[in-house]
């Protein structure tokens, strides 16, 4: 009886410790630990009015607990959503993102927003695209005297009335061409295939296909293409060689019969490229693939009127032959840009 007592007396004095423990919260406590603000913004920087993006999926809670976000955009506004767009006016901002777990534990991630005004006599156009899944972004600033200049030329609306050459060559607008091909030629590391084909996805992507009234052809020189952001087959063109050759990449304009009546009716580019790059080809849409020969070079087919950047270089919706190059202007100019020729060829069919 004694040692039933005994042993009675030591397990309910174990269980009582145990539950005094427990109940203290001494035993099996997990420790919690604060969430990690972080965040993307895009973009940092631009010209007023400026939407900017807010992401901040980076945030997390190292213990899986929910949190909750705040933000404070730094010109009074705010926000509880984990991702957001909010526009800001011209100045300096410091945007901050505040997290919390159920505890009360926080932390704070901030980043500075600089917003600039469009200079005097400028106009802004913004331009967003995807390019090889990716959503790209480029404002783009011309002044509105060279627009405007462009826009009072004079030009015949008549098909048989055209010279596509003249609005790649036209002097006037080379150095903000050059300007504007140099920010794209940056983006791509300074490769000139890359280049080639990020551009192309710009034209494709960001410029909307316009057609121009029926029987009447009214083209356009690449600031007016740019500024308007939409155009048709030969402004769509002129403005992807016009960007080429500023560049110095070896680049022809090509007007094109594609229904067989041995009538031009479409005009793209040609762009030079070497047997290794037409090995590397692939066209994902059912195109074919079209290199042509000139001499002892090959130039791909680029067709730049699409309502998305689809068409890769050489890829050709219209399976094109020599014999279908009714004329051809080609540009030529060395690096460094102001050296150079262009030479036009009528193509005489048998």
């Amino acid at each position: 009886m004694k040692r039933k007592g005994r042993g009675l007396f030591v397990v309910c004095a174990v269980s009582l410790a145990v539950t005094a423990l427990l109940l203290g919260g001494c035993l099996f406590q997990k420790p919690n630990h604060p969430p990690v603000a972080a965040f993307e913004v895009v973009p940092d920087e631009g010209y007023v009015p400026l939407p900017v993006r807010f992401d901040a999926s980076g945030s997390y809670d190292p213990d899986g607990d929910p949190i909750t976000y705040e933000w404070d955009f730094g010109d009074g506004g705010s926000s509880s959503e984990p991702k957001v767009v909010h526009t800001y006016a011209e100045g300096v901002y410091t945007a901050s993102l505040h997290v919390t777990d159920p505890d009360g534990l926080s932390d704070t991630a901030t980043a500075v927003i600089t917003v600039r005004p469009i200079p005097e006599g400028y106009r802004l156009h913004r331009y967003e695209w995807t390019y090889e899944g990716e959503v790209q972004r480029w404002d783009v600033l011309v002044t509105e005297y060279l627009y405007q200049t462009y826009r009072g030329r004079i030009r015949t609306p008549f098909l048989d009335n055209y010279q596509y050459r003249d609005y790649v060559i036209d002097s006037l607008d080379d150095p903000t061409i050059e300007d504007l091909a140099g920010e794209l030629w940056n983006r791509v590391g300074k490769d000139p295939m890359g280049f080639a084909e990020y551009t192309l996805g710009f034209v494709q992507g960001a410029i909307l296909y316009r057609e121009d009234p029926a029987g009447a052809e009214w083209p356009l020189y690449p600031l007016e293409t740019l500024v308007d952001g939409v155009g048709d087959c030969e402004d769509t063109a002129i403005l992807y060689v016009s960007f080429l050759r500023a560049e110095g990449i070896p680049c022809k304009l090509a007007f094109v019969d594609t229904d067989g009546d041995t009538l031009p009716d479409h005009t793209l580019a040609l762009v030079r490229v070497d047997p290794e790059y037409v090995s590397e080809i692939v066209c994902t849409g059912g195109e074919r693939v079209t290199v042509l020969p000139f001499g002892d070079e090959l130039y791909a087919v680029v067709e730049t009127a699409t309502d998305s950047a689809s068409l890769r270089l050489g890829c050709d919706p219209w399976g094109l032959a020599v014999d279908d190059l009714v004329e051809v202007w080609s540009f030529q100019v060395a690096v460094g840009r102001k050296a150079g020729y262009i030479s036009r060829v009528r193509l005489e069919r048998s």
